[in-house]
Formats: C-alpha cells, structure tokens, sequence
C-alpha cells in the first residue's frame, strides 16, 4: 500500500497503470521476479530401505530391481535437473536388514571404509536423515558408528544420551532454497523404548508431541524458518496406544507444521492413493498434509510446496491446495551408473558373504511353496522352516516352548541343497537376540490367542484364509513344543483349541512354561502391557537375556546350530503338532477356486490396506462371479439310526444342523438327502417311531430318502393302520425313493415309493434316483416285505435314468442336467488302494448315464471313484456327511464330479449345536427319560470293557455273547468289542445304560460253521490293533501272543471240553454286523443253515437280566478269561456222553456259569432254528418299549421247554447213578 500512497490522484495512478500494460504487451516477463514473490520447493522424501543401497537382494542372493539407493539416485538427478530448489530427507530404517549387521568393525573380515548406507545418503546429497527404529537394533555403538560418517543432518528430537539432556542427535536442522528458510525436525517413534530396551537401556526417550511443540516454538520465536516440516519415523496411526507416536495426533496436538513426511508402516500415503485410514481425504490431517512411503526403496516421494511472499515473508498460504505428493514406484529404474561403481565393493563382499557355505539340507525344502500367489504357505501350516527356527531357540535356551514367525510375505522356499549363510538370513532376517520367559499356562493361552487373531474369522462360504490386515505377519508368532488347533470359525480370543504338552498332557492354568522367543517379542508384547496382557495383570518374567549372544542373534545361532549341534547336516522336521481348522470350505469349491486363482480367471480380492497380506477372503460368490459355473452340492447322511444324541462319537442331529446350514451358507445350491436306514437304532427314536428323526428332516429341509432294510423293521403299515411311509414322508418333508421296489408278481410300484425326484437348483435339474438294496428280502423281518420284490439295481438305475436324461419324463417331457442314484446299496473301499466293491460299485460301474452314487448300508467310510462316477458312503449314526459336488458351466454342461467326505465328528467339539432342533430333542428327551431310566437288572459286579486296553474278552463281552449263546441256543456266542460301547457299573442296570452300551439294534445271527472257519474269525480278534479283541462265551481259545497276526490260535476247546477241530462243524451265534463282515470278521465262507433271528441283542439282555436278577439276587460271577495266551492243557479225548451233540456248559473248565438262578443261560436245542412267527410270547423289553425285532414264537417255547426236561431228566438220572 505505501507504493499507492504516493501517486496523489487516481488519474496520475491510472496513467500509470496503463502505460506499464501498454509496454508489457511488447516485453517478456522476468522469472525471477516472479520466484521472488512464489517459490516452489521440491522436497525429496524416502524412508525404509531396510539396507538396500544395491539392486540386490543378498538372502535371496539375487539381483532385485525392485528398488535401491543406486535406483533412488537416478531419479534424485532427475528431480534436481528440473528444480534446483529441492531437499531430500529420509524417515529413518536405514541400517538393518539385507545383511547390514556385516558392515560394521564388530566384523572382523570388513575391511572397507564406512556404511554402505550413509556412503550412498553422501554421494546423492540428502539433507538430513531421521532414525528409525530399526537403527537402534544393532546397539548404540553400531548406530553412531554407521551414522559417523553422514554427511546429511541426523536427526531424532526425542532420544537423549544417558544424562537426559544432551540429545543423541540433532531436533531439527534449516535448509535455505531460493531465498526460502525451510526447517526439518525430526522425530523417532517413541516405542523403539519397547522393542530395544537393552540397547537403550539408561538413555532417556520423550513423547514426540512435546518435542514438536517445543522445537517450533524455538523455530517460530527465533524467527528461524519460514517452513517447518516434520520428518518423523511414524505412521499414521499411534501404535501400543501410546498418544504420539502416530501422525494422526502428532498433527491433531501440534500446530504449525506445513508438511509431514512419514515412515515405519511401510504404506504409500499421497494425494491419489486411496487410503482407508482416511477415506475421502487421503492423506490430510488437521489441515496438513503427509506423505509414506513404501519399504525397501520401492518408491520415492516428491512433494511440491508452493511458498508464496506475503508482507515479505514467504509462507506457505494453503497447505491443502498448495502442497501437492506424489509417490512415484521405482521398479525397473536403470540404477545411477556412478552410485554403482562407487558401491560395487560393498556388493561383492555381501555376495561372498551371502554364498559362505555352513552346511547342507537333505531329503527335501524346508518349506512349502504357496498353493496360491500372495498366501503365505507357511502361515497356514506347519512347516520344518519355522519348526527349525523352534528347534534352535529350544536347544540353546532350554525352552519346553519356543515360538517365531515368518517374516517374508513370500514365504521363502529353503531348497533342498548347500546351506548357505544367505538361507540363514532368508530365514531369519532380523538382528533379534533370543529371550528364554517363564509363563504360567494361562499367559502361554492368552500369548497363542493373541497370535491367532492373525486370522480373519473363517464364515461359510470363504474359499481361502485370509488375514487380519490390522496384523503384521512378523507378529503371528508359530508354535514347538505344544500340541493345539486354530479354531477360525471362532472369535478371536477363542481359538486355541485342545492345547496340550507333546505327550498329550493338557496344560493347566497354573502350570508353569519355560518359553522361547525373541528379543523383540519378549519386550514388545510379552513384558509389557498392551494387547496380550492388560494393566494390572502378571507378566511373565524373564529367565534369560540374549542367550549365547556370544555367537549373536537368533539368525547366527540358526548357522551354529547347523554347523556344530547338527554337524552341517539337516533335513526337514515335521512334528504334526499344530494345525488350523474351522476352515471347514467344501473340498471340491476349493479345488476348483485354487485352479482358478492359478488360471487367473479371478484374483483374490483386493483389500483396503495396501499393506496388508492377503487380507480379504475369496468366497464362493466371487467364484461364481468371475467363471460363471454353477455349484451343485448334494450333501448325504446314510445309516443314521435315530443317532439324535450327541454321544461318543456320534455327532448328534443339533451339531448336523449347524454344519448343514453352514454348507448352505457357503453355496444355497445344496440339496440334502438321505441314504436310508433312518429310524431303527436308539432308544430315542426306537421309542417315538422315528417321530424326531422327521422332525429333524423337515427343520433341515431334506427333499429325499432312499428307503433302507430297516425301515421295514415296523412293517409298512403300523399297528394303528397306518402307512408307515406316507406318515414318514408327511412329517418329514421328503419323498421316499425306492425305484427298485414292486408289488410282488406285478410291474407296479408301491404308491409310498417314488422311483425318482427332480430338484432343480440355480436353473440346473438333478434327477435323483431311489434304489433299496435286494439283501432286504432277508435283513428285515421276512413277514413285512413279503409281499414286495427288490429287483437289479443296475436294470432299474438304466431304465430311469435313459428316461430322466435322454427320453424325458412325466407330461411335459423333462429332461435333467445330471442324475444322481440315491441307495440304499453297499459299498466298501480298500484302506490302501482305495478300490471301492460292493452293490452300489457296481451301479457305477454297469449302469449308464448316471452321475454320481450314493451308498450306505455296510456302515463303511466311502469316498472316491468308480468308472468315472463318483461314490459316497458315510459310515453310519450320522459321524460324518458325505457330498456329491456337480460343477455345470453357464450352459448347464456339467465339467466337474466329485465325491468328498466331511468328518464332522473329528471336529464335533467345535460345532455349536442349532439351537432349534436342541430344544426340539430335549423335549423328546424329558419325554422318554421315565422310561430310560426303568430299572431291568442289577449287578453286584462291574461289567467292565474295553475293548482295546483290556487284553482279551471283557466280563461284559463274556457276559453278553454267553446270553447270545443261551438265547439262540447254540455253543458259542461271539460279539464284536466295538459293539459294545461302555461298561456297566455295579449295581442297578436300567434301560438307557443298554442303549448306551448297545445304542443299536444289533440282532442275532446263528450258524454252523466250520472248525477252518471258526479259527478264521477268532483269529481276527485275538490283539486285533485295529478293532480290539473278539467277545466270546461258550469256548476257551489258546494262542500265542508272539506269533504273527493271524496265524496266533493253538487249539480251541469247547466248555464241555471238546478239542475243536478243522473239519467240525459248530453251532455259533454272532450279529448282524459281524455276520456280514464287520470289523473284517469273515463268515463268508464254511457256513451253513445262517439264520438273522431278528432279535436285538439288547432286547435279549433285558429279557435275561428282567428274569434272573433282582435287588436281592444281583448278577454275581467271578470272571475267568476265555483268551488265554499260553499252551493249551492235556485234554481226555474221550467221547463225550452227549455223542458230540451241544453241551450243556458245566463250570469244568474254568469257564463260569453265573450263580444268580442256578445256571439260567444254558443252550437249549442245539442250535435248531427257532421258530419266530408268532408275537405272542415275544421278548418284553420294558413298559412302552415297541417291539423293534422278530419275536420267539410259542412253538420255539415249546421246545426249548421240552429240551430242559430232557435235559433235567438226563442230569437227574445221572447224579443218581
């Protein structure tokens, strides 16, 4: 204004003004001038190079373009040619990493001048240079050695030397471009306190906001700069909830900054990258703006701030509009070729160093490579690279627990080969010393917990895992020494499951653990409060400092170990110690995601931190979206049984209902079903006709069932008239499919059983087929089916399947996309070809134009092809689910089959139960209980079994197969160990304590058989490791426990004292489960007159305890076991009085007949066949109990009434003798 005041009017004023427009129009303007009213300042910023001032990476020990100091240089010249007003600075991280640690005096085969590092800060020109936190890593004397040689200003305003005054370095320092005093502070995260205690232990570190407020203070009042940038080894955000050592509320606290340049989060932060920090804003705070860079020489900032002249002093008048930041990558950039003559010699000697051999790794990698690009493998499993690392921190500390992590997204693939100090540093890239802590058991749970939250919580319909991008994988530590699971399904918090020693010992709360880990662990999370350990609890408390720092860090104790513990040799270990679940994906939407991520068909989705390894899920969805293929799941139970009640291995129908919402979670396209065998098997269920097994089916939707044997255990029609079929299919939903069931002598099919049903999903039709398996004739009672014919599965499976696929069905003429048999066939498959045999085989083999098969009724795991098809069984009681994946493109062609099995009872413990069909069957539940809990027997013995731990015949196995052997009147009873679930306690016995013991009706089975083939199946059951030992009455069996399985049987005699012999023939009772070949007992050959008597061994126990026990007369007999490992005894072989007939047992050889009622369990007709066709005198199986097998009739009463006269004639006439 005073160059106005001078003009005295405005028309001298406007002549002016006019004559100076005038002579523009014909005179250039000057430059200069206008700089001096407006300066651009161009700020040079980079931060975390983490050692690389080569283009080379010397763990990988290969060349790496990726970024450098040689790289940086160039485009500093370029930047600087187009704007001398520029200042470079750096945020610190300078010093570690890329084998650092070598350049330094403490080496003694270093001979050359200086730091690697500052040589090349000097050559480019920086003005200044902040600590990071990695600086201090190595120690204060290697930080001052490394940064003695610096050309730039150091910088670290709040870190002081051990009087607490004297700062180790400068707070900020002024550089002056075109006329522009601009002034540089510097600050270092305040948390280096926390991970290098030791090293700064005595040295006085201060809150970054107080050191701003004052150094701008001085700044301002002293009238010292007329720009002030901070340039701070932080990120954006506070870390440890320590206030300050984020930039957020370093700009939030502090005022009168212009700009920010900001490291440590290895993070690109500019004007155009979007940033979910700060959505919307990018990169401004408060008013101010920052910029990050990446790590590892990636990237460089540049930074134009406009400084305008205002009442002659320059400011920077908007710091928003007038600052602009651009990260610009460095990939590929031809390094400076001075740069690289100049630091050639520091590139060699790290190359020879990188290349010292310390030994060698044999019989394989010591870690996997990743199934999918950017997944860290090694974080997913174990594997014998973080094992090895475990392995040394144990050795030298003492640990019984040592824990690491990986610290390369890449996850390093140490090859099989020479071991070279390179693959030391690969492994272990950092400077950390090793820590040895004591923990009580419940600071180890909550360490591993905090660890696990690494993972992002898996949810149905996730395909891969993915991380928790608020988580740096150097923080999710992997475990030696104890044995656990991950839980991803679960909450973070919650996860560890099943945590135990090595030995299986679970570990206590109060138990106390000596752990391993490193140094930055140990002081960043383990000994001080934060996320493990809240304020107010116990911290563990340390053992050991820098163990054997003698050799070094936990890197150089890696070669050590190898070199001298190891005598230069390893190979990968695995100890199968850890693993994580709840990732429970269907296996075929995961195959097909994997191929598809290799294809790049899709790409894993992108997450909102740019930092973050793989942090966002692919999920079926995606998938979906990106090949447009349609997923067909049909998910299958079979053989059920009425296992509504979570018991022992059996899931329980509450648990089934999670995990099948969960698949229909994952992909909706999944229909259920059920291979038959549905009702008949708990007392449950048994009891209520299967009434909670409908109502279970219809909570879940099931659109089908193949009809099993055992459906017709009622009959077709019940008591009350009504068609046990039609009610099943009314309450249950589903249809009941049996396209093999006609009316006898006729080409009609029952009207309760479909031959087929069509279920169309996502536009795609499958054809589902019913088939019951032909044994039915004779695996029910005859009397319910006799007026039906099983016919050839194959010849129906064809005829209905070329009708649904090629020919069309019902009016319209529908064809399906695929066809699927559900039967009600048995399959088996071999443990170690994986062949699959069987019924439903051979409708895969033999039947066309069929898709898949699903099987049951051998009760067997089946999981695999046949002919191309697949082949699905499940077992049985509902412990696993079995599922048929169809993968159909876009067309409905179908490109893809498969059969998996899902074990869900391996993972029973985890799944929560659906809390609808729990309050369903816990009504169910109350309403039986008064008759579960019916007294039938009593007991002054523990009937005890194991059928594993206790060597030989149990008391309970003895007992119930001599009741086999009373009941059906033969000489021997013979039940499987694994039949028979749980021992019985002393005293009373009630009805739910046999259903626990035998929770399925298992029927009699009686024979003669060979003495060749008698020996045969005994010996199958003599120290079986697999199934336990054999169950036996009626027979002692001599073996030799040395001898080779199978071949261990001496001699056999019968309790009457008869010597079995190979062309006998004897008089068995056995199940129905072994009589088919259960448990590999084979009856499949040397039998004659084989009679199911349809009788639940259950059944036959209660009858037998209801009329020879009571309160004051309890089971009571002393047990002798009928196993014997030894010789047999010297034997009479005089001919017995009965002329070789069936003995009556006499307690004379050992073997017992219980005393309670004078010998109630005697044979009685010599293994005739019983007559069981009238229900008048039925086994009673308590009050309200349904009769759930064929009845001994009264004309079987009458002779077994007429044999014990005979033989009390018989005994009567001989002791008067």
């Amino acid at each position: 204004m005073f160059i106005l005041k001078k003009f005295k009017s405005k028309k001298t004023l406007a002549a002016t003004l006019s004559a100076i427009m005038l002579f523009s129009l014909f005179s250039p303007i000057t430059v200069k001038a206008a700089e001096d009213e407006i300066v651009n300042i161009q700020l040079i910023a980079t931060s975390d190079f983490h050692g690389r001032f080569y283009p080379y990476d010397y763990a990988q020990n290969k060349e790496d373009k990726s970024g450098s100091l040689a790289q940086i240089a160039t485009v500093v010249k370029d930047y600087r040619s187009k704007n001398p007003n520029t200042i470079v600075v750096d945020a610190g991280d300078t010093i570690q990493e890329n084998s650092a640690e070598i350049f330094f005096k403490s080496n003694p085969e270093y001979k050359l001048e200086g730091n690697p590092m500052i040589k090349a800060f000097n050559e480019i020109g920086y003005d200044s240079v902040t600590l990071g936190n990695h600086e201090f890593n190595g120690g204060i004397d290697k930080l001052k050695e490394a940064y003695g040689t610096a050309n730039a200003k150091v910088l670290s305003a709040n870190v002081y030397e051990k009087d607490g005054k004297t700062r180790m370095y400068g707070n900020y320092t002024i550089v002056e471009k075109g006329g522009v005093k601009v002034a540089i502070l510097g600050i270092t995260t305040p948390n280096i306190t926390r991970w290098d205690e030791e090293n700064l232990n005595g040295y006085k570190v201060t809150n970054p906001i107080d050191e701003a407020k004052a150094a701008i203070k001085e700044i301002k009042d002293g009238n010292k700069a007329d720009v002030i940038i901070a340039t701070v080894h932080m990120s954006e955000s506070d870390e440890y909830d320590v206030h300050g050592s984020g930039v957020v509320n370093l700009l939030n606290d502090v005022q009168g900054l212009d700009f920010v340049v900001a490291g440590h989060g290895h993070k690109i932060v500019d004007d155009t990258t979007v940033n979910n920090d700060n959505p919307g804003k990018f990169n401004v705070y408060n008013g101010v703006k920052m910029i990050e860079n990446d790590a590892r020489g990636k990237t460089i900032g540049k930074v134009d701030i406009k400084v305008t002249k205002k009442d002659g002093k320059y400011i920077v008048a908007d710091r928003v509009n007038d600052v602009t930041a651009k990260i610009t990558k460095i990939k590929d950039v031809t390094p400076d070729t001075e740069m690289m003559t100049s630091l050639k010699s520091y590139n060699d000697f790290a190359i020879t160093d990188a290349n010292k051999i310390i030994g060698k790794l044999v019989d394989g990698n010591l870690s996997p490579e990743n199934e999918i690009d950017r997944v860290p493998q090694a974080q997913l499993q174990e594997t014998p690279l973080i094992n090895l690392i475990n392995e040394v921190q144990m050795h030298y500390s003492g640990a019984d627990v040592a824990a690491s992590a990986i610290f390369d997204a890449s996850s390093p693939v140490v090859k099989e080969g020479e071991f070279k100090k390179a693959d030391s540093s690969l492994i272990y890239k950092y400077e950390n010393t090793l820590y040895s802590l004591k923990m009580t058991g419940t600071q180890l749970k909550k360490y591993m917990e905090w660890s696990a939250s690494y993972y992002n919580q898996y949810k149905p319909g996730d395909l891969t895992i993915s991380f928790n991008p608020t988580s740096r994988l150097y923080n999710y530590d992997m475990f030696s020494g104890v044995k656990f699971g991950i839980d991803i399904s679960k909450p973070v918090g919650s996860r560890i499951v099943n945590l135990t020693k090595m030995d299986g010992t679970a570990i206590k709360d109060e138990d106390s653990v000596k752990v391993a880990v490193n140094n930055y662990r140990a002081n960043t999370q383990l000994l001080s409060y934060g996320p493990i350990f809240k304020a107010g609890e116990a911290l563990p408390e340390i053992i050991e400092k820098d163990i054997k720092s003698n050799i070094g860090g936990v890197r150089e104790l890696i070669g050590d170990y190898i070199k001298n513990v190891k005598g230069g040799t390893i190979s990968p270990k695995m100890n199968n110690n850890w693993k994580v679940t709840g990732n429970n994906w269907d296996p075929t939407l995961r195959k097909v995601a994997v191929q598809a991520l290799k294809d790049k068909e899709v790409m894993l989705p992108a997450g909102q931190d740019p930092r973050a390894v793989n942090s966002v899920s692919l999920t079926v969805e995606d998938l979906k979206k990106a090949t447009g293929n349609k997923f067909i799941s049909l998910a299958s139970i079979n053989d059920i049984h009425g296992a509504l009640v979570e018991q022992g291995k059996n899931v329980g129908v509450a648990k089934l209902a999670t995990v099948f919402n969960d698949y229909k979670a994952e992909n909706p396209n999944t229909i259920l079903v059920s291979a038959g065998d549905n009702y008949q098997g708990s007392a449950l269920s048994n009891l209520l006709t299967g009434e909670p097994m409908n109502k279970f089916f219809k909570a879940n939707e099931f659109v089908a069932s193949a009809i099993g044997n055992h459906e017709f255990d009622w009959g077709v029609v019940g008591k009350d008239g009504t068609n046990m079929f039609e009610k099943w299919s009314k309450d249950s939903g589903m249809d009941f499919l049996a396209s093999n069931i006609y009316l006898k002598g006729t080409k009609d099919t029952p009207s309760w059983a479909k031959p087929y049903k069509i279920v169309e999903k996502d536009g795609v039709k499958i054809g589902i087929i019913g088939i019951t398996t032909p044994q039915t004739v004779f695996q029910t009672k005859a009397e319910n089916v006799k007026d039906y014919e099983f016919r050839d599965p194959v010849e129906t499976v064809n005829y209905w399947a070329d009708l649904l696929k090629n020919k069309g069905v019902g009016s319209e003429n529908v064809k399906v996309d695929a066809v699927v048999v559900l039967s009600h066939l048995g399959t088996f498959q071999d443990a170690k070809t994986k062949e699959i045999t069987g019924e439903g085989a051979e409708v895969a083999k033999s039947a066309k134009n069929i898709d898949a098969v699903i099987t049951a009724h051998t009760h067997q795991e089946v999981a695999g092809m046949v002919n191309g098809i697949p082949v699905i069984q499940t077992g049985y009681n509902g412990r696993n689910i079995g599922k048929i994946n169809l993968v159909f493109d876009s067309n409905n062609k179908l490109l893809l089959k498969e059969a998996n099995l899902d074990k869900v009872t391996t993972r029973a413990k985890e799944i929560a139960p659906n809390k609808e069909v729990k309050d369903m069957l816990d009504i169910y539940v109350n309403d039986v209980k008064p008759l579960l809990d019916e007294v039938v027997g009593y007991t002054n013995i523990s009937l005890d079994h194991d059928r594993k731990a206790i060597k030989g015949t149990s008391p309970l196995g003895y007992y119930t197969a001599k009741v086999m052997a009373k009941v059906a009147g033969v000489q021997i009873g013979i039940t499987n160990g694994g039949g028979l679930r749980t021992p019985i306690a002393k005293g009373e016995i009630t009805m739910g304590n046999l259903y626990d013991v035998m929770p399925f009706d298992n029927t009699l089975v009686k024979m003669n058989i060979t003495g060749t083939q008698l020996k045969k199946v005994m010996e199958n059951g003599i120290d079986n490791t697999e199934i336990g030992w054999v169950q036996v009455a009626g027979i002692k069996i001599y073996y030799n426990e040395k001898a080779a399985f199978g071949s261990r049987i001496t001699k056999m005699i019968l309790d009457d004292g008869t010597v079995v012999k190979e062309d006998g023939t004897y008089s068995v009772v056995t199940n129905d489960f072994m009589s088919t070949g259960g448990d590999k007992f084979d009856f499949s050959k040397g039998v004659s007159n084989l009679v199911d008597m349809s009788v639940p061994i259950r059944d036959a126990l209660v009858k037998e305890l209801k009329e020879t026990t009571s309160k004051d007369k309890p089971l009571d007999f002393k047990f002798e076991q009928v196993l014997i490992a030894s010789d047999a005894p010297a034997i009479d072989t005089t001919t017995p009085d009965n002329n070789g007939g069936t003995t009556t047992p006499d307690n004379n050889g050992g073997t017992t007949t219980p005393d309670n009622n004078g010998g109630a369990i005697t044979p009685d007709n010599n293994g005739a066949k019983t007559d069981s066709t009238s229900d008048e005198t039925s086994i009673k199986t308590g009050q309200g109990i349904p009769k759930t097998g064929s009845p001994i009739g009264a004309t079987g009463i009458v002779i077994i009434s007429v044999a014990l006269v005979a033989s009390g004639l018989y005994l009567t006439k001989k002791k008067v003798a």
